[in-house]
């Protein structure tokens, strides 16, 4: 099935510099806390991606990785932000005043004259990792100067420079293992770490987030050293848990593992081993009043929080949850959800308060570090809840027609004809060989819908998701992370969400006609009928794809999963019955 997706933008260097610069100069003016260090972790996420991305930009031109002056330069700014995110982390978030390092100056020897192309990082964006963690870890591994630090690109470029950092050695190297995702292998010049290979006694750390369903980046590393005469007693892993990797590892990726030294630190150790480092302190400030209670709801954690049996809980993909917690703060809860660091959390903040202030979404009270504050209601889900279909309708053509209206983006989703292959694959593996042709035959006698205006979509209109209060007031959750992860859909245009509303409610040719209409009322534009047609069966398939996947990752599931598949099958069968009309 195909679920997952990765959406890349691209950008000015010149122009991503301008913004690193100025928010620096931000930070030198902020009072220390924990606000300040988020600002300093956010920049240096930010430039991160930066030079990440001019590294990518050179491998592209040089066809291998080369340790060029540009490279060690931007390592050399990784290492020194990194720095400053030590000493903030160190005080207890007490530092204060301008940055050690002048980063305008250091950008400014860049060559950040063209266009490069970066990724928000899945760590930093879906899965809590932070920073500081690998401080931690480096702090904690017995490592010292005489240690080659390799960053795997993207996101192990700037963990590395946090691991050189801590450990005062050299700025590290970097490398982008290429090739098939369960079987990478490295392209690098073959002086990159000659003058390392001219000691036996140096150790190499080899830092990135993961390790994913093969473990094979790490692999492709540790192969690639041990070609050139290095030991696995001297190779260090420095990875983002201690699992292991995943069901599509050899043999081969598994004894890596086994035999080398792993350093890993959690989110909780590493900051409630400093003053004022616990999220509860963090939450507490940002409410104005202590947290009596901080406890983790995440994986379906939540689901014992609703007046429900188990046999009636909405179902989960844990795999696509975000890390989640509820507070207790005096008479009120509240939910606090990672939503990301650098620029992902900072974007979803601003939606969450515009969906608030809409009237569509729950009381947001802020962002502490990488966790969004959200109002915790006491209420229906829409699916227990006695709501008129008609008032029911009216509300979510008003909500998708705002969504178009106000939460525009530039950022891209996945193209129509990766979302018609998407659906002829989904399709192929839940019905079969020969109703995938039809569908197949379906997309291939329309043309390819034009280009039309994404917008940041909720992604998820499944009837558990939508909350009726006591007075009778309809709310959304979960609204912010589906158009951002790493699924394939991304920013879509409305119409996905038209088409999602129409599939989940179940709505008839009347309901979706009206659903429609009051869209276009809010969003002061006509719905794309064509294009609406044509994401239906894309919408479909997806769904069929994702809690399969889910059944099959977590069988514990199996009995809030399969009716849901059950029904996307049927669903999809009938389409295809009615193409053939």
């Amino acid at each position: 099935m195909i679920v997952f997706g990765d959406h890349k933008q691209k950008h000015h260097a010149g122009r991503l510099a301008e913004l690193a610069c100025a928010a620096a100069g931000k930070i030198g003016a902020m009072r220390p806390g924990v606000e300040r260090h988020s600002a300093l972790v956010t920049l240096f996420v930010d430039v991160s991606e930066l030079i990440q991305g001019l590294a990518d930009a050179q491998f592209e031109i040089a066809g291998a990785d080369r340790n060029s002056a540009s490279q060690q330069l931007g390592a050399q700014i990784l290492v020194a932000l990194a720095l400053e995110v030590a000493r903030s982390w160190q005080s207890g978030f007490a530092a204060a005043g301008a940055l050690g390092c002048n980063l305008p100056q250091m950008l400014a020897k860049l060559d950040l004259r063209g266009e490069i192309i970066t990724g928000a990082a899945e760590g930093y964006t879906h899965y809590a990792l932070y920073p500081e963690t690998y401080l931690a870890a480096a702090y904690q591994s017995g490592l010292d100067a005489n240690t080659c630090v390799i960053g795997i690109r993207s996101i192990g470029l700037g963990l590395a420079a946090m691991v050189a950092a801590a450990l005062e050695a050299p700025p590290p190297i970097s490398v982008r293992p290429v090739g098939h995702p369960f079987a990478r292998h490295i392209t690098a010049a073959p002086d990159l770490i000659d003058n390392w290979l001219r000691n036996p006694a140096t150790r190499y750390a080899i830092v990135d987030e993961g390790p994913g369903l093969s473990g094979s980046s790490f692999h492709a590393v540790v192969s690639w050293l041990r070609d050139r005469g290095v030991g696995l007693a001297n190779i260090h892993l420095f990875p983002s848990h201690r699992n292991g990797p995943g069901g599509k590892a050899t043999e081969d990726m598994r004894a890596t593992w086994s035999r080398c030294r792993i350093h890993c630190a959690d989110f909780e150790h590493t900051f409630n081993a400093r003053a004022g480092g616990e999220l509860a302190d963090w939450v507490g400030k940002l409410l104005a009043t202590p947290v009596a209670e901080l406890r983790e709801i995440s994986g379906g954690g939540w689901r014992h929080e609703l007046a429900l049996p188990a046999a009636q809980w909405p179902p989960i993909f844990p795999d696509f949850e975000r890390r989640k917690f509820l507070a207790s703060a005096g008479a009120e809860r509240w939910l606090v959800k990672f939503a990301g660091l650098g620029q992902s959390g900072l974007r979803k903040l601003r939606t969450a308060i515009l969906l608030h202030e809409a009237g569509f979404g729950p009381p947001v009270a802020g962002l502490c570090h990488g966790f969004l504050v959200e109002r915790w209601i006491e209420a229906k889900r829409l699916d227990g809840a006695d709501l008129a279909r008609e008032r029911l309708i009216e509300w979510l053509g008003r909500y998708l027609g705002w969504r178009s209206a106000h939460l525009q983006t530039s950022q891209s989703g996945a193209a129509y004809d990766a979302l018609a292959s998407m659906a002829v694959q989904n399709c192929t593996e839940a019905l079969g060989a020969s109703r995938a042709a039809e569908l197949r035959r379906w997309f291939e006698a329309r043309p390819v819908p034009h280009s039309a205006e994404r917008v940041e979509i909720d992604g998820r209109l499944h009837p558990w998701e939508f909350l009726v209060c006591p007075d009778g007031k309809v709310l959304k959750t979960d609204g912010l992370d589906h158009c951002r992860s790493h699924e394939l859909i991304g920013c879509q245009a409305i119409e996905w969400d038209i088409a999602g509303a129409i599939i989940e409610h179940n709505l008839s040719v009347a309901g979706s006609i009206k659903l429609a209409a009051c869209a276009e009322t809010a969003m002061h534009r006509a719905v794309d009928s064509e294009l609406l047609s044509f994401l239906q069966p894309c919408y479909l398939s997806f769904q069929l794809g994702l809690w399969s996947m889910a059944e099959q990752a977590h069988a514990a599931e199996s009995e809030q999963l399969r009716p849901r598949i059950r029904r996307y099958k049927a669903n999809l069968s009938r389409f295809l019955d009615h193409a053939r009309m």
